[in-house]
């Protein structure tokens, strides 16, 4: 069997200059959510070999029979740059077989679970959300999500819908760094970082609750600064790395 496999493009969306979503039907094996694949850009025929490939976290639900992802488009991102113009219709390659540990089933049931996100690294924790397992395993499930722009916060839609289906129990809060957040837009962002809010309380304040070792588990996903500055100051308030050989707090994946 094959480790790469076909896929086709169903459809995109181009959200901003930067931002772009694509829905690809291919025949992969079965994955949880929260873990990525591989793409590569380019024709597929049965003799043929994917050329550059990167890894993307997948964005849709294991029952969905789409794969979604969320791209973000750099100067120097070869293969995202190729994915931005691709049609509906147009081939190319997808690994067969998921990997990645950023997954509900290593982390410890818990009171709260906290999911912390910037930009595209949003899109295993929506995996994750479309599923129904974080709301049977954690009495709160909350995601704070970092964007640069107000434009760049996508898949509201998507919130608007979990908070109905689990009222009290579903928390967005979103973090604006490089504008003033639209209050029309989004009224639950907020101007600043994620480390600073953990580091001054700003966040705990906001969503009125106390983190603890005890109550709190976090998953990260994301700027690896973030994450790094996150996961520290996270370190000196008693939290501790979710290993295989010992369970802790703190579950995390730098996404680029």
């Amino acid at each position: 069997m094959t480790d790469w496999v076909k896929g086709v493009v169903s459809g995109r969306s181009h959200w901003t200059n930067n931002l772009f979503s694509l829905r690809i039907e291919a025949d992969v094996s079965p994955f949880e959510a929260g873990q990525y694949t591989w793409l590569a850009p380019g024709s597929v025929d049965e003799t043929g070999a994917p050329g550059s490939a990167q890894p993307y976290s997948i964005l849709s639900a294991p029952d969905e029979q789409a794969l979604e992802f969320f791209f973000y488009v750099r100067t120097d991102g070869e293969v995202s740059n190729q994915l931005s113009t691709v049609n509906a219709g147009d081939q190319l390659w997808v690994k067969r077989a998921a990997a990645g540990s950023l997954t509900l089933s290593r982390v410890r049931d818990s009171d709260t679970l906290c999911l912390l996100a910037t930009g595209t690294g949003v899109s295993p924790f929506l995996s994750i959300l479309k599923t129904a397992d974080a709301f049977k395993r954690f009495n709160k499930v909350i995601l704070v999500y970092a964007v640069r722009h107000n434009q760049d916060l996508r898949y509201q839609e998507l919130f608007s819908e979990l908070k109905t289906r689990y009222p009290g129990r579903f928390e967005l809060l979103a973090f604006v760094s490089r504008e003033t957040p639209s209050a029309h837009l989004m009224p639950f962002a907020i101007h600043g970082h994620i480390p600073e809010s953990l580091q001054n309380g700003t966040l705990e304040t906001i969503l009125d609750m106390d983190f603890s070792p005890q109550s709190t588990q976090f998953m990260l996903c994301g700027n690896p600064g973030m994450v790094k500055d996150a996961v520290s100051v996270l370190h000196q308030r008693g939290f501790t790395d979710n290993k295989p050989a010992l369970s802790g707090q703190l579950t995390y994946e730098a996404y680029w």
